[in-house]
């Protein structure tokens, strides 16, 4: 019986090969060719695929596959390999980028053998790997496999505390939340998508009524207590899918994906009644919620914020603790 086995190597190519990697950590495409190509020197396989983790539990989770044959189910792959990531980590949002090698000779192979390794440090999952093969693994040279491992490791635990660092960049440091220019990105990220899909998404801009009040009375160190109770009350109110930001000072915003504004209400009016019937150190807060969708009357993402924007504006006219919705002129 063939065996699914390392590749002759001494430990100084293993070595002087992921040395040269150190270079490319900030070089994501990069460092992902290069590490297939260590992957194919070392090891024999079919499919292999290589995922790094990010320090945000809300971002996608990609899978870089390299694969020989198209024919292979990268949904079966992908699904596989998460669950067993899912050990680790809660797996909200996954997707595989897909990279074919060219094969003149291929024929259909039975990949019943396969090797999936999680790389954890710290309780953290740094991300994985998995090897696929029609050959059974070997374990007589355990001890360049789990060399060749450790070296993987070293390579996943740069790659994290990069991507820790870059994350670091694009969260609000009171609330824990999104900040503005992540906002930014996303908010455009996901017009573009709506319009080029035609699908729709919904933006609610929350205000906390009368925060200065809040402060001016209570103290700067209670009106950021507030502010982080409310954070964490829309976090865990709202779909993982949709994404919350600190828009400035007490405005908060979210991107509801795949969600029409008449479909955002009942989750917004339910978040609203929540926040006024919560006791923030017995002192009750309100809030109040303008709400816009991707429609016929956006043709810009300024526009959805403009639109969202006013419609907040017109809550806190008609009494605060509240919500707006946009309607379109086709309405």
């Amino acid at each position: 019986m063939n065996n699914f086995s390392l590749k002759n190597n001494n430990y100084i190519d293993i070595i002087n090969d992921f040395r040269n990697l150190i270079d490319f950590i900030n070089y994501n495409d990069v460092l992902i060719e290069k590490m297939f190509h260590i992957l194919k020197k070392h090891f024999n396989f079919e499919i292999a695929g290589i995922f790094f983790n990010s320090p945000d539990i809300y971002g996608i989770n990609t899978l870089n596959l390299l694969i020989k044959n198209k024919n292979n189910n990268v949904q079966s792959i992908e699904e596989n390999f998460f669950n067993h990531m899912s050990e680790f980590k809660q797996i909200i949002k996954t997707k595989s980028n897909i990279i074919q090698m060219k094969v003149n000779d291929y024929n259909d192979k039975n990949l019943e053998n396969e090797l999936i390794v999680p790389f954890l440090f710290q309780n953290k999952l740094l991300g994985g790997i998995c090897i696929i093969s029609e050959n059974e693994i070997l374990k007589t040279d355990i001890s360049t496999y789990n060399f060749l491992i450790n070296e993987l490791l070293s390579i996943f635990k740069l790659k994290y505390l990069y991507s820790e660092q870059i994350f670091k960049s694009s969260v609000d440091g009171l609330t824990g939340l999104y900040n503005r220019h992540q906002f930014d990105i996303n908010l455009n990220q996901e017009f573009n998508r709506s319009k080029r899909y035609k699908t729709p998404f919904t933006l609610a801009m929350i205000d906390i009524d009368h925060f200065k009040n809040i402060n001016d009375t209570y103290g700067h160190q209670f009106g950021d207590f507030v502010l982080k109770e409310i954070s964490k009350i829309i976090q865990n109110t709202f779909r993982k899918t949709d994404v919350v930001f600190r828009y400035g000072g007490e405005e908060i915003t979210i991107i509801m994906p795949e969600t029409t504004s008449q479909n955002a209400i009942l989750p917004l009016e339910k978040l609203r009644d929540k926040i006024s019937k919560h006791k923030f150190n017995n002192q009750n807060v309100t809030i109040s919620i303008g709400v816009a969708d991707f429609n016929s009357d956006i043709n810009t993402s300024d526009d959805i914020l403009k639109k969202a924007d006013e419609m907040l504006y017109s809550a806190k006219e008609h009494g605060r603790n509240q919500v707006k919705v946009f309607l379109p002129s086709s309405h």
